[in-house]
């Protein structure tokens, strides 16, 4: 039988794995008008009807419903505030369920419903192989029509199923002989609600519902409903947000170290400006601090024949170095040490006319472990200092 559009009710879950369990089942011709196929083994289903689009809904005892007031919310900030608001309310963790919620209405409520993975992945492996398609599996409100006013409801298996707005409804658990209006007396239900025989006279009706606009997917179709969520791949959605983490980590780093050499270029530009005697700033914090202590030590004449004397003749050394093989520049008492980069060490070449220009400029220089000393020379030493004392006699 060819049929525009076929809707199955499933039995509660008990891990089936039987194609004649049975389920019931509507049906809508090309016409429009809808048909109540009763109840038929679900292997039957697919040789009976041949189908444009297939539906199902789940049991009301396998699916808890809820609606949940959230703030005006879209996109993935909606989808984590309706799995805050399931926590609490779920008997099992977020990573074992699938969770499927409704468009934000008018007045701020959202519905919601969720389901064992494990449940899901089975009805899905059984409808398959029954050969059944379904993109989703409906909450049982989904299938009631919508009413211009007040709510509609049935009654199936002992529970209650209410549909209460274009996406909206909920499952009540009735005991054998309670009233209906009884058993859903609250300050939200309305005067009206159309109860419908789903045994007589209203059975082809309970299957109209039109305009619902979500499910919970299953796990071919996962993420095909804009109103749908899935709890199940936390873990690949906390890999996704560890990458976006770590690239916006290494832009952050990137944006401290621009900053960071801008800030050292500033420094060595105001202690270039208070020692102008200073032929060049490596590192700015340490060179204030050295030229501090030597005018402190000695005065001004201490400092320019002290460290001062030693970086400008050291700086005259250097001029025909490359630049950039110098890491760090230190003064110690009466010695300039000047750290090589990896890799800067001069030649043995170079390290002869080093020396040679460090004699003709009145320098003592050492090398070793990647580090050059510069001293005054023992003769230019005692020149300072008989410069800084007139009086004072060399012993004959």
């Amino acid at each position: 039988m060819k049929v525009d559009l076929l809707r199955l009710q499933l039995p509660p879950w008990t891990d089936p794995d039987d194609p004649t369990l049975a389920v019931r089942c509507g049906w809508r011709g090309s016409g429009g008008a809808w048909r109540d196929g009763g109840t038929l083994a679900l292997g039957e289903v697919a040789g009976r009807f041949r189908s444009r689009r297939c539906e199902a809904c789940l049991h009301p005892g396998d699916l808890p419903m809820a609606s949940f007031t959230l703030p005006p919310l879209s996109g993935r900030r909606l989808r984590a505030a309706v799995l805050g608001a399931v926590e609490p309310c779920a008997l099992q963790p977020l990573e074992s369920l699938v969770v499927g919620f409704g468009p934000r209405e008018a007045d701020g409520t959202v519905g919601a419903a969720w389901l064992g993975a494990r449940a899901m992945d089975g009805w899905t492996r059984l409808l398959r192989r029954s050969g059944i398609a379904v993109r989703g599996l409906h909450p049982p409100a989904a299938f009631l029509p919508l009413a211009a006013e007040g709510w509609v409801g049935c009654r199936v298996d002992g529970w209650c199923i209410v549909r209460t707005g274009r996406s909206q409804g909920f499952t009540h658990w009735m005991t054998e002989g309670a009233d209906h209006a009884a058993g859903l007396a609250a300050p939200e239900a309305p005067a009206f609600i159309r109860w419908l025989d789903v045994e007589e006279a209203d059975a082809a009706a309970r299957w109209s519902g039109e305009d619902w606009r979500w499910s919970l997917p299953s796990a071919e179709a996962a993420g095909v409903s804009g109103g749908t969520a899935l709890a199940g791949p936390a873990f690949g959605w906390g890999a996704i947000a560890a990458a976006v983490w770590l690239g916006g980590l290494n832009v952050y780093a990137g944006q401290l170290a621009t900053q960071g050499q801008a800030l050292k270029r500033q420094m060595a530009a105001r202690v270039k400006a208070v020692f102008p005697d200073l032929p060049v700033v490596v590192n700015p914090v340490q060179q204030a601090r050295q030229q501090k202590d030597a005018l402190a030590a000695g005065g001004p004449q201490a400092a320019g024949s002290g460290y001062a004397g030693l970086a400008q003749g050291a700086a005259r050394l250097l001029a025909e170095v490359p630049a950039g093989q110098v890491q760090s520049l230190r003064y110690a008492p009466e010695e300039l040490r000047i750290r090589w980069r990896d890799g800067g060490v001069p030649s043995s070449e170079a390290w002869g006319a080093l020396q040679a220009r460090a004699r003709e400029q009145g320098l003592a220089v050492e090398s070793g472990a990647g580090v050059l000393s510069v001293r005054m020379a023992a003769s230019s030493s005692a020149a300072d200092a008989a410069a800084l004392d007139p009086q004072r006699k060399d012993p004959p």
